[in-house]
Order: C-alpha cells, then structure tokens, then sequence
C-alpha cells in the first residue's frame, strides 16, 4: 500500500468511527430516555440494561455506518481542501482516482461488513432485545410464555387457508386455529377445520378442541360437524417458522428467510411484490455508504475557495437527500406493485451511482 493511500485511510477512518460512535450513542440515548419511566417503574437490574443495549448496538450500527462513512468523507475532503492538500496532489500529478481509491476502498468493506451484521447478527440481536422489553422492561405477563403474534392469516401451497388468533413461534403452539380446504379450481371452501389450540409436532400439527366441518359449493354445511378432544393432521405440514416468517418483519430476517418465505407465498398465488423489494433491498442498502461517498466526491474534489466548498456541502446535503427520498418513493412503487421489485430496490443506487461517476472527471480541476 502507498504511502498516500495509507494517509488517506487514517485520515478517514477516524472521523468515520467517531461519527458512528456518536449516532449509535445518540439512537442509544434516544431509546433510554423513551424506556426510562419502565426501568424506574418495574425496577429493572442495570445488567438486564446493559444487556438490552448491547443488543441494539448491531441495529444501530447498520442504520447509521453509510450517514458516519458520508460524513467522515465531507470531513476529509473539506479538510483536504481547507489545508489546499487536494491542490498539492493534482500538481504532483494525481488524477482524482487516484486520491479517492481508498475512499472506494474503505467504501466497499464498510459495504460488506454492512450486510454480513445486517444479515446475520441484526435479526437474532434484534429480535432478543424485543423479548428483553417485553419480558424484564415493560413487565408483559403472557411474554415470559413466548413471543406471541397475533391474528395471522397464512395460505399454503396445499390450497390450505390458515387464520390464527395467537401464535407462540418458539413453543410451537398456536390458539384458536382454523383450516379452511380450498377446492383447487373453484378456490371455494370444501372443509373446515377449528380447534381451541393446536401443537407441532415436528413433521405434523396436532389439534385440540377440534371440529370438522364439510361444506358444499353453495358454502353449506354437508352433515353433522364432527369433534375430537384430539387429533394429529400430517396434511398440516406447514411449519411454524414459515407462517412466523410471513407475518415478521424483514428486520427479523436474514436474506434466505425473506427469499424463502417469498417463495413459500408466491407458490402459493399470494401477491408477495412487498416481500420481494425487501429480499431485494437487503443487497442493496448495504451500498448507500458508498452511494453517499460517490455524490460527495465530484462536489468537493475540485479546488475550491472557502465559501465554495460551503456552498457545495450544502449541495451534497441536498444531493444526498434527493437520493433517499427517490429510494423511498421506488420502494414503495414496487411494493406496490407498479415497478419490478429489482428495480424498485436498486433503482436510487444505480441512478445516482451512476451520474456519481459520470461527473468524477469534474473532480480532476
């Protein structure tokens, strides 16, 4: 490695850690003040504190590392200009990508590292300092049983139609559960099933307080229902990690259990456009870092006075806005529906990547 490469990574990395340091530390406090009344009021040990903060650490460094690495980027091409730095490389010779490969360097690990926390530590830490909350902070009394979702509605690829009161993932037990058979041409109900609870039991769901009901075309009962204290039905193989995952949100999920559970509700002829752009979005955010970085680069590459390099930081205050504003507006086009989901993900990150390069030669003067 350079000499010149090596300045330049020490004279980024270091306002990059001190600026994620301080967001993290603020999204910290920020929370603490919020929970603060329900840490004096149900006594909470500053261990279980402790370790519920430690838990938010992973999501609070994914949502602020690219804001750290764009602001530690102004900070070093600000000062470069300030200390007319920028100047002296251009007439030694340097071309701009020279001086900012190890910006795009420092970029793209930051990049990486993004999404290997994000995918693999952010949904298990997450996820860990909600049941925190809800069992030690907030004091709930049915969360030391388990994490319970409520109403879920989950349609198999086995034309079955799941409508669950409350479910508890980790015990596998559901409450109030009903099965309805759809017909596989006419999609109308043919059975239905009811129980007060119902167990998994690892390849089956056994249910308890059930009734059966067959029904004809007309949605009229055919007989009398029938009921069992109890009964094992192997054609109910849906899992309850699956019909959890459906109902998550993506942030519990890592990018495999998105795209599985997507591919579990297409099979199924569910509408699954929102599920895909945030399958899709978890590749994608991971670059916004880097994206910023690009934006900054062409705006306070070139030699400028003082007040021009104020006047462009504003620019690139608003450049950076107008991205992630046009991110949002493609999000929610495609999980509506109206773009493809790809796009819908990607599309602020090639647009303005894109024109970020284009315009990197204006740096050179």
């Amino acid at each position: 490695m350079k000499v010149l490469d090596r300045y330049v990574i020490r004279e980024l990395i270091v306002p990059m850690l001190y600026c994620s340091f301080s967001l993290v530390v603020l999204i910290l406090i920020a929370d603490l003040f919020d929970n603060l009344d329900d840490f004096l009021k149900h006594k909470t040990s500053l261990v279980i504190i402790a370790k519920y903060y430690a838990c938010l650490v992973p999501y609070s460094f994914v949502e602020t590392i690219p804001w750290a690495a764009w602001l530690g980027t102004i900070y070093l091409l600000v000062n470069f200009g300030l200390h007319h730095e920028l100047l002296a490389m251009k007439v030694a010779g340097l071309k701009i990508i020279s001086i900012i490969r190890p910006i795009l360097f420092l970029g793209f690990l930051t990049g990486i590292a993004t999404f290997i926390i994000g995918d693999r530590l952010v949904p298990w830490t997450y996820r860990t300092a909600g049941e925190m909350k809800e069992i030690y902070i907030e004091k709930k009394s049915d969360a030391k049983l388990g994490k319970l979702i409520y109403n879920l509605t989950y349609s198999s690829n086995n034309n079955q139609l799941y409508y669950i009161r409350s479910m508890a993932p980790a015990r596998n037990e559901a409450h109030q559960l009903v099965v309805l058979w759809l017909d596989e041409i006419t999609k109308k109900t043919r059975q239905k099933i009811s129980a007060d609870s119902a167990t998994w039991t690892g390849s089956a769901w056994e249910l308890h307080g059930v009734t059966e009901q067959q029904i004809d075309s007309q949605g009229r009962t055919l007989g009398e229902p029938r009921t069992y204290a109890k009964k094992l039905y192997p054609e109910l193989d849906v899992q309850p990690k699956d019909i959890a995952n459906a109902s998550s949100d993506s942030v519990f999920l890592s990018y495999r259990e998105i795209k599985h559970a997507a591919r579990q509700l297409e099979s199924t002829g569910v509408d699954v456009s929102s599920e895909k752009v945030d399958m899709h979005d978890r590749l994608a955010s991971p670059w916004q870092g880097l994206v910023m970085m690009l934006l900054t680069i062409p705006l306070l590459g070139p030699t400028r006075t003082r007040k021009g390099i104020a006047a462009y930081v504003l620019i690139c205050i608003g450049l950076v806005f107008a991205y992630h504003v046009t991110g949002a507006i493609a999000m929610a086009l495609g999980k509506s529906g109206r773009i493809f989901p790809f796009f819908s993900a990607w599309a602020s990150t090639m647009i303005f990547s894109v024109g970020a390069l284009l315009h990197l030669e204006k740096a050179n003067y």
